[in-house]
């Protein structure tokens, strides 16, 4: 009587210990599910950010090279003047 005791107290162990395991595996399964939810979102926030800054730096590099070209057409402009005066 006292070892079917014994088998039955196991067995009913057991059988709370896989209940509340397959319960943890659920909300653990939604957890994961959240924390993949939330680290996609942020991955996507940072390829916004890589993309807005590479359009800035395209930007600024866009803007240094007419303004180059603007202080070349300037000189070339300049020196036709000056060409144009002694040439008179």
């Amino acid at each position: 009587m006292n070892h079917s005791l014994f088998v039955l107290f196991i067995f009913i162990n057991l059988f709370l210990i896989l209940y509340y395991k397959r319960q943890n595996k659920s909300s653990e399964k939604e957890h994961l599910f959240r924390v993949f939810c939330i680290q996609d979102q942020l991955i996507s926030e940072k390829h916004k950010k890589d993309k807005m800054n590479d359009s800035i730096n395209n930007l600024a590099e866009l803007e240094e090279t007419t303004q180059r070209k603007l202080n070349a057409i300037q000189l070339k402009l300049e020196f036709l003047h000056l060409f144009s005066k002694t040439n008179l």
